[in-house]
C-alpha cells in the first residue's frame, strides 16, 4: 500500500453512525477531533450499513491544492507554508470546524481495526470498508511471491510522483488474519507489517 505522507486519524462508528474521530497520537492515546474530522472531504458521516467499525487512515491535502494555497498566501504577503502533511496536522487542530472545512482536506483510509472480527483477510476488510462507503486507496495491490513483491517495490520507485498526493514509502503487511495472528506484535509494532520508506528527499 502506498503510504500516504498526511495526518493519522481513527474514526469509530457505532450502528453505522460516526460518533468519534481522533488523531492517532502516541498510537495509544490521542485527541478528538470529531467536530473538525466531520468537515473534511471523505469522512463518511453515516454508513451504507448498520455496522460496528473502528478504522484508521490519513488525512491528506493533494499537491496541487497544497501549491495553489502556497501561491494564494505568497501573492497576499503571507508565509508559505512547508509541506502539505503540516497544513492537515495543523488544520485538523483548529479550533473552529468551519475554518476546517475551508481547508481542501481529503481522507484515505487503510486498516480496520479488529478487523479479523468483520473479514477473513485484510484485503477482505478494506472490501468491506469500500461497501459500506469508506474511502479506501485504489493503488493497494496483492503479491503472492517474493518476486511479485519485489517488482512491485521497485515499480513504486518510479511511480512516486504520479499520484496527486505525497507518498513517503510503502506499507507490506500480510494479508490474512490468521497469519497475523500467529505472528503476533512486539511490544509496540506488529510483526504482520513493515514500513519501506523511499530515500528522503532533500531541498532548500
Amino acid at each position: 500500500e502506498p503510504k500516504i505522507d498526511g495526518f493519522g486519524i481513527e474514526l469509530t462508528y457505532q450502528r453505522g453512525l460516526l460518533t468519534r474521530g481522533a488523531t492517532r497520537g502516541d498510537g495509544r492515546i490521542g485527541e478528538d477531533v470529531t467536530a473538525n474530522l466531520r468537515a473534511v472531504h471523505g469522512v463518511a458521516l453515516k454508513l451504507r450499513e448498520p455496522l460496528d467499525l473502528v478504522v484508521r487512515g490519513e488525512v491528506y491535502i493533494t499537491k496541487a491544492e497544497f501549491a495553489a494555497i502556497n501561491t494564494a498566501r505568497e501573492a497576499a504577503g503571507e508565509d508559505t507554508f512547508k509541506n502539505p502533511r503540516n497544513l492537515a496536522s495543523g488544520s485538523i487542530k483548529l479550533l473552529d470546524p468551519r475554518e476546517v472545512a475551508r481547508r481542501p482536506m481529503r481522507t484515505i483510509l487503510y486498516e480496520v481495526v479488529g478487523g479479523e472480527r468483520v473479514a477473513p483477510s485484510h484485503s477482505a476488510s478494506l472490501a468491506l470498508m469500500r461497501r459500506v462507503g469508506l474511502p479506501v486507496s485504489a493503488e493497494n495491490s496483492l503479491a503472492a511471491s517474493w518476486d511479485e513483491l519485489a517488482a512491485q517495490v521497485e515499480a513504486w520507485l518510479a511511480r512516486r510522483d504520479a499520484l496527486p498526493y505525497e507518498i513517503d514509502g510503502l506499507v507490506i503487511k500480510v494479508d490474512d488474519f490468521d497469519q497475523r495472528a500467529t505472528l503476533g506484535v512486539t511490544s509496540k509494532f506488529p510483526r504482520w507489517a513493515i514500513a519501506y520508506k523511499f530515500p528522503a528527499r532533500q531541498v532548500t
